[in-house]
C-alpha cells in the first residue's frame, strides 16, 4: 500500500478518537469547551458618577451534553452598589438547552446597577469598587463510550492486565480501573477517581450511579462530599456469573453542584 494512504488512514483514526489500546489505557473522552463557560462579564462604564446607572451584562455558553439546571444567577459582592432587573428576570432564556452537533447554546444575562449618592462616597474623590456573580447549577457527567470489561472462566485465564479509561466534562476528570479478565463469577473491583478540573467550585455532594446494575454490587458508594479536597477516590465490587466468556459495558454517572462565578472592577469618581 501506498505509504501516503497508510499515513493517511492512521490520522484519520487518531482524529476521531476510535484508537482503542486493548487491555491498556484508553485514550481520554474530552468533551469540547468548558461545561458552563462564562464567555462575558463587564460593565457597560467602569467609571461612574454619584447615582449614575450602567448596565452589567453576562453571556454563557453551554458546552454540556446532559441538561443542567440552572439556578439563581444573580450579582453580589456589591458594596453601595444598588442592581436591579426586569420584572422577568436577568436572563433570557430562562433555562438552558445542550449542546449538539457541535453547537453550544447561550444565554444572556442585565443587570442595571446604580452608584450611592454623593453622601454615600464621602469625602473621597473616587472609590474603587466591584460587581460579581455568581452562577449556581445542578451538572453531571458520565462516560459515553462504554467501559469494556471481559469476564472468562478462571480456567480459561492465563494472564491478566490493568485496564482503564478517562472523561472529562471541563469541570470533573473521572478515571476507571481495573484488570481485565476477571473470572466468571468472583468479586473483583473498579476503581474510580474523580477530580475537580474547572474554576468553579463543587457545592455538596458528588452522587454516584452504577450501570448495569446487574453487575456492579449494590453496596457501591452511593454518594460522597470532597471537603477540603479537589479529588476523591472510590471503589466499587463487580461480579458476573456465567460459564462461557462474556463483555460488559461498564458505565458511571456523577451528579454534582456546581458554582462560578466572575468578577468585574468599577470606580466611583466624584467630580464634585
Amino acid at each position: 500500500m501506498d505509504s501516503r494512504i497508510l499515513s493517511l488512514m492512521v490520522l484519520v483514526l487518531a482524529v476521531s478518537g476510535c484508537t482503542d489500546s486493548g487491555g491498556g489505557s484508553e485514550p481520554a473522552q474530552q468533551l469540547s469547551g468548558k461545561g458552563l463557560e462564562v464567555t462575558d462579564f463587564r460593565v457597560s462604564d467602569k467609571t461612574l458618577s454619584p447615582g449614575q446607572t450602567v448596565n452589567v451584562f453576562l453571556q454563557l455558553k453551554n458546552y454540556h451534553r446532559n441538561e443542567i439546571d440552572i439556578g439563581d444567577v444573580s450579582l453580589y459582592n456589591l458594596g453601595l452598589l444598588e442592581s436591579s432587573t426586569d420584572s422577568g428576570g436577568p436572563c433570557t432564556p430562562n433555562e438552558i438547552s445542550t449542546a449538539k452537533k457541535g453547537v453550544a447554546p447561550i444565554m444572556e444575562c442585565e443587570w442595571r446597577v446604580t452608584a450611592p449618592d454623593e453622601d454615600a462616597v464621602g469625602g473621597f474623590d473616587q472609590r474603587p469598587t466591584s460587581v460579581a456573580v455568581k452562577i449556581p447549577y445542578d451538572s453531571v457527567i458520565e462516560n459515553y463510550r462504554p467501559f469494556k470489561v471481559k469476564f472468562q472462566p478462571l480456567s480459561e485465564i492465563n494472564r491478566t492486565s490493568k485496564k482503564s479509561m478517562s472523561f472529562s466534562n471541563g469541570e470533573l476528570d473521572v478515571n476507571m480501573r481495573t484488570e481485565t479478565p476477571i473470572p466468571l463469577g468472583q468479586d473483583k473491583t473498579v476503581d474510580f477517581s474523580v477530580s475537580k478540573a474547572g474554576s468553579g467550585r463543587i457545592n455538596g455532594n458528588y452522587l454516584f450511579k452504577y450501570s448495569p446494575s446487574t453487575v456492579f454490587s449494590d453496596k457501591c458508594p452511593q454518594q460522597d462530599e470532597p471537603i477540603l479536597r479537589d479529588s476523591l477516590d472510590i471503589s466499587c465490587s463487580i461480579n458476573v456469573e456465567g460459564s462461557s466468556e462474556v463483555t460488559r459495558n461498564l458505565f458511571l454517572t456523577v451528579d454534582y453542584k456546581y458554582v462560578k462565578s466572575a468578577t468585574s472592577s468599577i470606580t466611583i469618581v466624584n467630580n464634585s
